[in-house]
């Protein structure tokens, strides 16, 4: 199918790689697309069918590069217990906490959670995430965690957004210690590996979560078999482990609300990316990551949801950019190229999608906005007028604006 997107007004990074200069290019141009590829951007009409974009803005599509999808079950009891100011701890010895939601995915089928998946990944597309990170961590054995893999797996076939798989088996530690644990890590990554259901492996290293001697021995066996490599890190607390992660070659690390000047430099000197998660820390009430510190730095930084059913329920883009902007000091700039191409490059889609450019997919927003100010100013799905997805229109909201479009 060829088609075009005519009179844009484009705004986006370029490259495949992460940057942290976060220069946004802007023009008008008409964007050629075929076969759902962007092929060409300039001012030529091929007299294809089109779509006038006059008085928009087109972005790229947004990239969430953490998410926990796929999970079922919910836990707004153990939300109104913490809004009173109940402990986590408190609420875990009440059974509530991750290992609810474990016993509740190990109780579903395959299907549940594929469908489950779908439905937030399709909440998600409506506010203009056209790629998406998911990750297991709520099965915590070797049958539940290759359960929540296999149904992102399917979950990727079915939807047209770019779906990337995370093993994230060491997320919570289980009754019979990480020491023990460790030896059903290796057999999961093994047939994780064998079947080829997952590109990264993510540990999370934290107070209350794993040590940062299993962390480095789990992540290194991790490289010896192939994986990439994710942590979460420095999310409560400050054990140098963002700094260990970045030795060793971490693709990004992920949270660092509490990370130090030593990480910072060393994930700087290693071009990790920092992927940064305001939504949790706003629900949580919690301690925001230094985004300026880092970005200013070098490191290049990524925005991300970490969409789950525990630390966080929120899942925009433009609520993230409204939060990087309005409570950690990044500019607009820095928060649209770190929720598009910096968030691609973080879960290894750079060269595919994050920016509006020949040779990439065709995963274009069109905005009805004076700015781009206005989107951390007016922080809301209703400024989006379409969504083209790998070339396709997911939606058209044109009879919205009283233009006509097509």
């Amino acid at each position: 199918m060829n088609f075009e997107i005519r009179n844009a007004k484009i705004v986006t990074a370029r490259g495949n790689e992460a940057v942290n200069d976060y220069v946004l290019e802007t023009f008008t141009a008409n964007i050629h697309i075929s076969n759902g590829c962007i092929v060409a951007i300039d001012e030529q009409i091929r007299g294809v069918d089109f779509f006038d974009a006059s008085g928009l803005i087109a972005l790229p599509g947004f990239v969430d590069p953490h998410t926990h999808i796929p999970f079922v079950g919910e836990r707004s009891k153990e939300f109104i217990m913490r809004s009173k100011g109940i402990k986590y701890a408190d609420i875990l010895k009440a059974g509530g906490g991750i290992h609810s939601t474990v016993d509740d995915v190990r109780r579903a089928s395959v299907d549940d959670l594929v469908n489950a998946g779908l439905k937030y990944l399709g909440w998600m597309l409506k506010n203009g995430v056209t790629s998406a990170e998911c990750k297991s961590g709520y099965g915590l054995d070797f049958e539940n965690e290759i359960k929540q893999l296999e149904a992102i797996k399917i979950i990727s076939t079915l939807t047209s957004q770019n779906i990337v798989s995370t093993f994230l088996g060491a997320h919570a530690i289980p009754p019979k210690g990480e020491k023990a644990f460790f030896e059903d890590l290796k057999a999961m990554m093994k047939e994780i590996k064998e079947k080829n259901l997952a590109e990264f492996v993510d540990v999370f290293c934290d107070e209350g979560a794993f040590s940062v001697d299993f962390s480095r021995e789990y992540l290194n066996f991790a490289k010896s078999l192939g994986f990439k490599l994710k942590a979460h890190a420095d999310e409560l607390t400050n054990n140098g482990f963002a700094k260990i992660a970045s030795m060793l070659g971490a693709t990004s690390v992920d949270h660092l609300a509490m990370c130090d000047e030593s990480e910072i430099n060393e994930m700087s000197k290693n071009k990790t990316i920092a992927v940064l998660l305001p939504l949790t820390s706003f629900y949580l009430k919690n301690k925001f990551a230094p985004a300026a510190k880092i970005i200013n730095s070098g490191v290049p930084v990524a925005l991300g949801s970490d969409f789950n059913p525990g630390s966080n329920t929120f899942y925009s883009p433009f609520l993230t950019i409204h939060l990087a902007v309005n409570y950690m000091g990044m500019t607009t700039a820095q928060a649209i190229v770190a929720h598009t191409l910096n968030a691609a490059c973080a879960i290894g889609l750079g060269e595919r999608v994050g920016s509006i450019e020949p040779g990439k997919r065709a995963d274009i927003l069109l905005l009805d906005v004076p700015s781009i100010d206005y989107i951390p100013y007016m922080p809301t799905n209703e400024i989006i007028r379409a969504i083209f997805l790998n070339g396709e229109f997911f939606e058209n909201r044109n009879s919205l604006s009283g233009k006509n479009k097509k």
